[in-house]
């Protein structure tokens, strides 16, 4: 089982020839538990998966498995494919990867497959993986919403333990009212307009990107918010949410990590990339 409330989703690391750079990527982790974080994501919120082939996410997961994390440190990876076959593949790798404790499953970018469809994808990939998984509904990035029934049919399962952004207050309240007797975690995907959504809708737990920025600062932050308290730090939250919801958003990340910790995380794979 995962505890954490908040883990952070860690941008992938890439040298100037866009090969994937794996100590970068690793050195930023380690950092970030040494500011306090307990629960690293990698290959998953940042988008960068996709951008990955079969052997980098290969090479990348089975690095991190081998890496020294202390006791109690919760490490994610992501999962998802345009093809079916490719996910499945890639989680019954990561279940073969011991100190790897739970993946973030996203749906197929792009094919806009049926609610069935998507529902039996998710089923095949948890069931390769057999891990703790959190389902990762994202239409504004894949073009696929999934709706709060298939979100409930997929929290059914006993694998799964949470939802990463299921949507608005009314999707949650469908999905609370299809799961009753039953619970789920709601993951807030992100810091922008957090505090209306932990007030409004129940997300209790965070899936972090400024995170990677302000680590400790992010955990109090988040911690106050959902406890219903005033949240300090709001300034400096705010100054760095709004940092990375600019054109280049990732680059932006990488070039804060790079200035403020002197680890060079290169640059996003074209287009992507800083704005000229």
């Amino acid at each position: 089982m995962l505890n954490a409330r908040i883990h952070v989703a860690v941008p992938t690391a890439f040298h100037h020839d866009e090969s994937l750079n794996i100590e970068s990527t690793l050195a930023h982790a380690d950092w970030l538990i040494s500011q306090g974080i307990t629960s690293i994501l990698f290959g998953g919120s940042t988008g960068e998966q996709h951008s990955m082939d079969a052997s980098e996410k290969h090479a990348l997961y089975d690095a991190v498995n081998q890496h020294p994390w202390a006791p109690g440190i919760e490490i994610l990876v992501g999962v998802a494919a345009i093809r079916q076959r490719h996910a499945v593949e890639l989680g019954r790798y990561v279940a073969s990867l011991s100190r790897i404790d739970g993946i973030l499953l996203g749906f197929p970018p792009y094919v806009r497959p049926t609610q069935e469809q998507a529902r039996r994808y998710a089923v095949a990939v948890i069931d390769a993986a057999r891990k703790p998984t959190i389902i990762y509904n994202h239409p504004e990035r894949t073009g696929f919403d999934a709706s709060a029934s298939t979100l409930a049919q997929l929290c059914m399962l006993a694998h799964v333990i949470g939802i990463k952004d299921p949507g608005g207050t009314l999707k949650i309240d469908e999905v609370v009212q299809e799961l009753t007797p039953f619970k789920t975690r709601y993951y807030a995907g992100g810091e922008v307009n957090i505090n209306s959504r932990v007030s409004t809708t129940g997300f209790t737990y965070l899936s972090s990107i400024a995170g990677n920025m302000a680590p400790k600062e992010t955990v109090e932050w988040f911690e106050a918010l959902r406890k219903g308290l005033e949240p300090p730090h709001n300034d400096l939250l705010s100054e760095l949410v709004s940092k990375i919801k600019g054109e280049a958003p990732i680059q932006t990340l990488k070039d804060y990590i790079t200035d403020h910790e002197g680890i060079d995380m290169g640059v996003c794979r074209a287009p992507l990339g800083g704005v000229d």
